[in-house]
């Protein structure tokens, strides 16, 4: 059997249209949305029979997920294929459902409409990419601005941030030399405080709290306090290690780097998180109505099985009935969520 392609927009010539845009065009999750004025509108909705226009949802549809988006292949059966449609049936709609469509220099069939809707989807990214590209370097102008145009002081000062990585915990950078202005009474405090707490009293195994400042530290995190009352209570909690060490990264990668104390705030916000999310705070149940899926499967939980798309019959169940038909017997059902 031969396959006949589909009409082309200048009917008995051979003349092919450039392509509409770049051939790896996707839609990556943008919404095909139908424009219910649009399509009363159109010539093709009017003249097709009733039984043809579920037809040309699916064929719509079916474009807008090809890559090409908005394509189809310029072949009877494939396209029959794609939209669920027997081949027989679709060589009877033919010149209906194919009407509008032309041939590119590609080889796949376009359609005015669906083009349209693809070149608004591709301008609305690009204007989002500029968006974004602006929003960055407007932040990074500001940031150069705030320190006086020194890329060095973008990451932190010594005056309330994170203190130059160079330096270690007791005031000291890597050549041993004094770079703080504590005393030596202060640094030695500082040490006696940090060795006590990490290693433990009289050379014992390190505290919890002590191998979580450890950790912590050890992701270039400023004034860890392994006797802070927060820390105490958040590891009394049976927060891991890990968890302060995720926490140490934010807070490491943060421009201008975060200290101790916000640290321990994401470590908060995060187990207050888990919390609610176990006591199913803020999480109502999704709708069994929200769409074509949600509702067939609760017609299939409730014995009404799905609906049959492929019914063409003059008598043939509407989507909007079985909805109605799902929803007559979920309110008969005790229990169960309208």
């Amino acid at each position: 059997m031969t396959t006949r392609k589909p009409w082309r927009a200048s009917v008995g010539t051979d003349v092919t249209r450039p392509v509409p845009y770049p051939a790896d065009t996707r839609a990556k999750g943008w919404r095909f949305e139908l424009d219910h004025e649009r399509i009363e509108q159109s010539d093709t909705w009017a003249l097709a029979p009733s039984d043809v226009k579920p037809w040309l949802l699916m064929l719509w549809l079916s474009a807008w997920r090809q890559e090409p988006c908005g394509s189809l292949p310029n072949e009877d059966e494939l396209i029959a294929v794609r939209i669920g449609m027997p081949m027989k049936t679709f060589a009877k709609v033919r010149s209906k459902l194919m009407r509008g469509w032309w041939e590119a220099e590609d080889g796949r069939l376009y359609h005015d409409t669906v083009t349209k809707r693809v070149l608004e989807m591709l301008a609305a990214r690009e204007a989002e990419r500029r968006r974004k590209a602006e929003y960055r370097q407007r932040k990074e102008a500001e940031r150069r601005s705030d320190t006086g145009g020194d890329p060095d002081l973008s990451h932190g000062t010594t005056g309330g941030h994170q203190q130059d990585d160079a330096r270690n915990d007791t005031g000291r950078d890597d050549t041993g030399t004094r770079t703080g202005t504590s005393t030596g009474k202060e640094e030695n405090h500082h040490s006696a405080r940090t060795t006590t707490d990490v290693v433990g009293v009289g050379g014992q195994s390190p505290t919890k709290a002590g191998e979580v400042c450890k950790a912590i530290r050890a992701k270039k995190v400023a004034d860890v306090n392994p006797s802070s009352p927060e820390l105490l209570a958040l590891i009394e909690k049976g927060v891991p290690v890990e968890t302060f060490e995720a926490a140490a990264d934010i807070c490491a990668k943060a421009k201008p780097p975060k200290g101790f104390a916000y640290l321990l705030g994401i470590v908060k916000r995060q187990l207050g998180e888990a919390a609610q999310i176990a006591a199913g705070v803020g999480m109502p149940e999704k709708p069994w109505d929200e769409n074509r899926s949600t509702i067939e499967a609760k017609g299939e939980q409730l014995g009404c099985g799905r609906w049959d798309e492929h019914d063409l019959s003059p008598s043939r169940e509407t989507f909007a009935q079985y909805t109605a038909r799902v929803r007559q017997a979920v309110e008969q059902q005790p229990g169960v969520p309208a």
